[in-house]
Formats: structure tokens, C-alpha cells, sequence
């Protein structure tokens, strides 16, 4: 479900009190003034949209004003008369434009909140963050989280990567996580959340979760949830919940313990799990290799290890490039 669009008269409203609100950042604003700026941008999509809107074209207009564009000569008119048939320049800003926008948006919402926390792991890292509500977020390789603890809320946001929860019991703070199109609250709970290139991956461990694609769906009583055991995949809007069984759920949080669980998957969803931790990637180089099905227990450092037994159990060859990246083809 999406939000409904705001009418031609809310929109304009909505645009005024956007331009106010950045107009009024410029200068000096107390706490209390941010704090109402950013419950503002929270509570609506259309005003994270409006204010991430007017913020680039004031910065826009303050980047002109210092540094004005020179004056340009008229195209020849055989060069403007001869656009690329596929790929205009008109499409690559419009593109550009939404790319920018969406992840302006993202992070408005974040940008005004008080006493932001950021943690980070580098490639192949793995960390522990102990917060000061007692709960712990457990970080996969490549990954980071904002955390902005407050007194009626305890909100994170998962910017990239994977993370485990594991949420302290405060029922007058509610532990909500954003993750990209879900929106989370913990119901005493843990719970893993990985962000897939298409997809937020959802597995619950522990209690229940609630999910929906905003934060105020998510505080009702009546928001989707995913039991302990179960998990979800949400994209867009809709939240396709997922029945695992122990093997699986135990699959998808193994990283924990440093290991990457393979059974019955593809090669090339095997090598991406390595991938995931490794600066010199391997690459499936043949086709016909990629659905192959491979098992088996490693640790995530162990893709030489990883590789031997493809080898062995395939007519598969490992090259080592120069750059040190492996292609992986057919074995002639």
C-alpha cells in the first residue's frame, strides 16, 4: 500500500512549509526547532519529498550564486539537429534528478534528528554495537546504521548491508529500523534485516516484528507481522512473508558465527556470498556454470577452500587474474 497523493492545494501547502523550513535552517535554530522540523518530515512522505525538493534547489541556487555558469555559444546546428536515438541528455538529468531526489529523501528525514550515532564495518568486518538501551546490533561485512536514541523512541536506520537486533523490552520506547522501502518496530524481539540489491530480506529470530512502509503504518496495532521462525521480503510496498524451516533460519544468521552455509544453492548465489567479503571478486566466466548446485559449511574467509571443492566435485577451473580476481570456467 502507498500513500494517497496529496491534492493540488496540500501540495502547494506542503511546498510552502518545506521552502519555510529550509529557509529557517539557514540561521541559528535551537533544538526544539529541529526537532519539529524533522517530526514534520517524518510524518508524511509527500514532506520528506517537498523538503529534499526545496534543500537541493536552495543549495543549487547558493552554488550559482557563487559561481555562475559562463556564457555558452549556440550549437551548431548539425549537432543539435542530431540527438542520440536512445539517450538524451533531457533523460540522463530527469534520471539523475529521481536518483538524487530518492536519496535525498532518505536521508532528510535523518539529517534534522537529535544525537545520530553512526557505526560502520568495513569489507569482510564483522562488529558488535552495544546501545545504551541495552540492546545490541550485531553488523555484517559492509554495512552501516545510524541510531537515534530519544526519549519517547529508539530509531535505526539501516543505510546498507546486514545487521542482527537484538532489542532490550522498553515498552515506552519503541525500537523501529529503516531499512530502505520496510519500516520494522521490534516487538521485544531479535531479528535480522538484510538489504538485497532488489529486495529488503526480513528473518526473525526471536518474538515478533512489525512491518509496513511507513512509520506511522508500522506503529498501528493492525501493521503486518512476522513471527519468530518466519520471515519476509519487502519491495515497494508489498510484504511477502516467508515460512522458513530450522535449517534455513539457521542459514541466514550462520554469518554470525563468521560461516557462509551453502545447501542446494546456485554457484553464482555461492560466489556472491563471497563475494561480499572479499576486495578481489570471483567471477562465474561461463554461463553454464552459474545454476550448478553446490553445498557445503565455510568460514567467509575460506573461498580458496570453497573453490578446491568445486574443482574437485565439478569440471570447473579457477584462473587467477592479474588483478587478483578469479574466473571460474568450464574445465577443458
Amino acid at each position: 500500500m502507498t500513500a494517497s497523493p496529496a491534492g493540488p492545494e496540500s501540495r502547494q501547502a506542503i511546498e510552502a512549509q518545506a521552502s519555510e523550513f529550509v529557509a529557517r535552517l539557514q540561521g541559528d535554530v535551537d533544538a526544539r526547532a529541529r526537532r519539529a522540523i524533522h517530526d514534520w518530515i517524518e510524518a508524511d512522505p509527500h514532506h520528506a519529498v517537498a523538503f529534499a525538493r526545496m534543500e537541493a534547489a536552495w543549495e543549487a541556487g547558493e552554488r550559482l550564486r557563487a559561481c555562475p555558469p559562463p556564457v555558452e555559444a549556440k550549437p551548431e546546428p548539425e549537432a543539435a539537429a542530431a540527438p542520440h536515438p536512445f539517450l538524451t541528455r533531457r533523460n540522463i538529468l530527469i534520471g539523475s534528478a529521481a536518483a538524487t531526489l530518492v536519496a535525498a529523501v532518505g536521508t532528510a528525514i535523518w539529517r534534522y534528528a537529535q544525537d545520530v550515532e553512526l557505526y560502520r564495518t568495513r569489507l569482510g568486518e564483522r562488529r558488535e554495537v552495544r546501545l545504551a538501551d541495552g540492546s545490541r546490533i550485531h553488523l555484517n561485512t559492509a554495512s552501516t546504521v545510524e541510531v537515534s536514541l530519544r526519549e519517547d523512541s529508539r530509531r535505526v536506520r539501516l543505510v546498507k548491508g546486514e545487521a542482527l537486533f537484538e532489542v532490550a523490552h522498553d515498552p515506552n520506547r519503541p525500537f523501529l529500523v529503516d531499512a530502505g522501502a520496510a519500516k520494522l518496530r521490534a516487538v521485544g524481539t531479535a531479528f535480522n534485516v538484510r538489504i538485497r540489491e532488489a529486495v529488503v530480506e526480513l528473518t526473525v529470530t526471536e518474538g515478533v516484528v512489525a512491518v509496513a512502509e511507513n512509520v506511522a503504518a508500522v506503529r498501528r496495532v493492525d501493521a503486518q507481522r512476522v513471527a519468530a521462525g518466519d520471515g519476509a521480503v519487502i519491495r515497494g510496498g508489498a510484504v511477502a512473508p516467508t515460512v522458513l524451516n530450522p535449517n534455513l533460519l539457521r542459514q541466514r544468521v550462520a554469518w554470525q558465527d563468521g560461516v557462509i552455509e551453502l545447501d542446494g544453492e546456485t554457484l553464482s548465489q555461492a560466489v556472491d556470498e563471497f563475494n561480499r567479503y572479499r576486495d578481489r571478486p570471483i567471477i562465474v566466466g561461463d554461463p553454464r556454470l552459474a545454476n550448478l548446485r553446490v553445498g557445503g559449511r565455510f568460514e567467509v574467509d575460506e573461498a580458496a577452500k570453497f573453490l578446491t571443492a568445486v574443482e574437485g566435485s565439478f569440471p570447473v577451473q579457477a584462473i587467477t587474474a592479474n588483478d587478483g580476481s578469479i574466473l571460474l570456467v568450464m574445465r577443458s
